[in-house]
């Protein structure tokens, strides 16, 4: 128990309905004077409080019931108070206390009272007062994560007023009585039925969500009792020093470099958001760098898209395959991995992982988000669309994204690809993203910047630009190329946001079925889109469509991408010596040169590549089909190379054969050769 303040005032007032929410356990919130006890639902924990115990509610699921039978009627005057700290503000009007008369939605409301906050964390009292329903909302939001009191009072002769931390904030005069809900049962935390989150674009569906946060000490009296008794009742609580909430990290496994490779993980984020969660331990990826902290992360939290964590915590993704519109997505709104907020069709694993490179294979499905349909089901066989999107990674940061499309209908292309940030919870796009936000630049180096600050009204880029460079507030930044073959960019704006850049909540994290929310508040993990690059089509077949491109995270300047941008969309010409093995060419899915060994002979691979500027050996790697399981010897122009950091190998075995992966940190504009023995 917390100390109490010494006050000299006098003998606190007796509550007609007391809940201390002193339980540590179980489902029931104890009330103190007349036994009329909460009913405990939804995901919820015990916690330290301001005094004792406290109840903490997740804002989807939780919340508490008492019986209207065992709720004393209010009088024509009333006081409620509480004590609370936000966690993040609710979609809509959240109570702390409800006790109003059923109706189908807000705008039947016909007795009874309404105490809680509103999407921007306003303070509000609503009641029936005089045959009117009326409001009355503080004009500043409360603070979030920190202990607050926060109290209403309504008589005939005062009207309503609103409190907080003891002080007097607002005040309506009114006429006519307060009509108690007699009889209906009073919620705590809980909304009573399904609204519209406040600020959404889109779609339009109620949800039913919670109170976010902590609460303790709810009290409400059958009288309203004067400013002095509220201060008075705030000073008799000694706040704790450190705050009760925080803001949760986004979770990416240990800090600092690691050992290069994919890793199977449990990643966790918050308690109530972990808690019901049906999903089994190690469902998530993490890929590690032994030469920068940065990470490639596929975490549930993000319907397991992947994404790339630079080295102070902000994430990015390449998106995903996307399909919306009445004509091509049930509900005409978003079928993407995004709506999938319980992982029914995404999963992610690992299909190799050597040294030498690591391959992720990223599942899903394209649903909505209201009843998980997916679109274009196939008249004749029911399968509906979905995507594979394999990630190649190797250890300079780098990775060959291939994505493949499912689909019965592919007359209009789905999109390939949206420019991410994922701002972790506590922050603003502005805290994680320059105001000059991307670069473009083309084959030849040539760059150019676009600023959010100063948008013109045509986009101004190189000649043929292909690369894009997301200049964030990091040291290291995401990239994207395609292939110089006719590329798109378009870059993102006209939504309605409340930062210089678009700025959305309803994904990652969030549970909320809604595929478009404006955020308002760095209060939970939110996201901003900036713009689209893709190229042409790579393959198509009738029913598939595949993409590629190259992925990652750079510390260099978006001009020397051009120099990876021609390793791999114009590679030098390989020559193979000798009979024993064979070339299928340059693989760009795989950002590698693929070999077949045709003779099992001792005789090493001999191979000669024509490098020069416009067609450079940049990180090359090499794929050996067949190789066996002898232990490889290298050789680079002639001269013995140690396998360690910058020259890497590994076996992988299939059901088969078994092949050999090279990779080499090195960069080559002239003839080179490598021999492996």
């Amino acid at each position: 128990m917390l100390a109490v303040a010494a006050h000299s005032g006098a003998q606190a007032p007796v509550p007609v309905l007391s809940w201390h929410f002193d339980e540590t356990s179980g489902d029931t919130a104890a009330e103190q004077m007349r036994h009329a006890d909460g009913k405990l639902f939804g995901v919820y924990s015990h916690m330290n409080g301001i005094t004792g115990s406290a109840l903490r509610l997740d804002g989807e699921s939780s919340g508490a019931r008492v019986p209207g039978a065992t709720v004393s009627a209010l009088s024509s005057a009333f006081t409620v108070e509480a004590w609370i700290a936000i966690d993040v503000y609710p979609w809509n009007w959240a109570p702390i206390v409800d006790q109003r008369k059923d109706g189908e939605d807000e705008r039947n409301e016909t007795s009874g009272f309404f105490f809680g906050i509103d999407s921007l964390g306003h303070l509000g009292l609503q009641a029936e007062i005089g045959g009117e329903w009326l409001a009355l909302t503080s004009a500043q939001p409360l603070p979030l994560k920190k202990w607050v009191h926060v109290a209403a009072s309504f008589s005939e002769a005062s009207g309503m007023t609103l409190f907080v931390n003891g002080k007097p904030v607002e005040t309506l005069k009114t006429q006519g009585g307060f009509i108690p809900a007699t009889g209906t049962d009073l919620l705590i935390g809980r909304a009573r039925y399904p609204m519209l989150p406040e600020h959404w674009i889109h779609p339009k569906f109620a949800v039913r969500y919670s109170f976010a946060g902590v609460l303790d000490e709810l009290n409400i009296f059958d009288q309203a009792l004067p400013a002095e008794q509220i201060e008075a009742e705030f000073g008799r609580v000694q706040i704790p020093p450190d705050d009760p909430l925080h803001y949760p990290k986004l979770p990416s496994g240990p800090p600092g470099a690691g050992t290069f490779g994919a890793y199977y993980a449990s990643l966790k984020y918050d308690e109530l958001w972990d808690a019901p969660r049906r999903i089994g331990r190690d469902s998530d990826v993490v890929v590690r760098f032994d030469d920068s902290p940065v990470r490639f992360v596929s975490w549930q939290g993000t319907s397991f898209i992947p994404a790339w964590v630079t080295e102070n915590g902000i994430w990015f993704t390449d998106e995903f395959v996307e399909t919306w519109g009445k004509d091509f997505c049930p509900g005409g709104e978003d079928c993407e991995p995004m709506s999938d907020k319980q992982n029914r069709y995404a999963h992610v694993r690992i299909l190799e992982n050597t040294p030498a490179r690591t391959v992720i294979h990223f599942r899903y499905g394209q649903c909505e988000v209201e009843n998980y349909e997916c679109a274009h089901p196939d008249p004749y066989t029911g399968w509906v669309d979905s995507a594979d999107d394999y990630y190649t990674v190797y250890p300079d940061e780098v990775a060959a994204r291939k994505t493949v499309a499912w689909s019965s209908n592919l007359t209009v292309p789905p999109e390939f690809q949206e420019t991410i940030i994922i701002n972790p919870p506590g922050t603003r796009p502005e805290e994680n993203i320059q105001n000059d936000a991307l670069t473009f630049a083309n084959m030849k180096g040539e760059t150019h910047t676009y600023s959010w600050l100063h948008p013109p009204s045509q986009i101004t880029m190189p000649a043929g630009a292909n690369i894009q460079n997301v200049n964030l507030k990091s040291q290291w930044k995401p990239f994207q190329i395609v292939m110089p073959d006719r590329p798109h960019i378009d870059v993102y704006g006209g939504e309605k946001t409340y930062s210089l850049f678009e700025w959305y909540n309803h994904w990652p994290i969030s549970q909320v079925k809604s595929s478009g929310i404006s955020a308002i508040a760095p209060d939970r993990a939110s996201h901003s889109s900036l713009s689209h690059i893709e190229g042409q089509p790579y393959q198509r077949t009738a029913d598939t469509m595949t993409k590629i491109m190259l992925v990652g995270l750079t510390n260099k300047p978006a001009a020397e991408l051009a120099v990876l941008a021609r390793s791999w969309a114009t590679p030098p010409e390989m020559i193979i010596a000798g009979n024993s093995y064979s070339s299928d060419g340059y693989d760009p899915t795989q950002r590698a040169f693929v070999l077949k060994r045709t003779v099992i002979d001792a005789t090493p691979l001999r191979l000669s590549f024509k490098a020069t500027a416009d067609s450079p050996l940049l990180n090359p790697a090499l794929v050996v089909e067949g190789w066996g399981e002898s232990v490889p010897a290298l050789a680079v122009n002639g001269k013995p190379v140690a396998w360690g950091k910058d020259a890497r190998y590994g076996l992988v075995g299939t059901l088969d054969h078994s092949k050999l992966v090279v990779w080499l940190r090195m960069k080559a504009e002239a003839e080179t050769s490598i021999e492996i023995q």
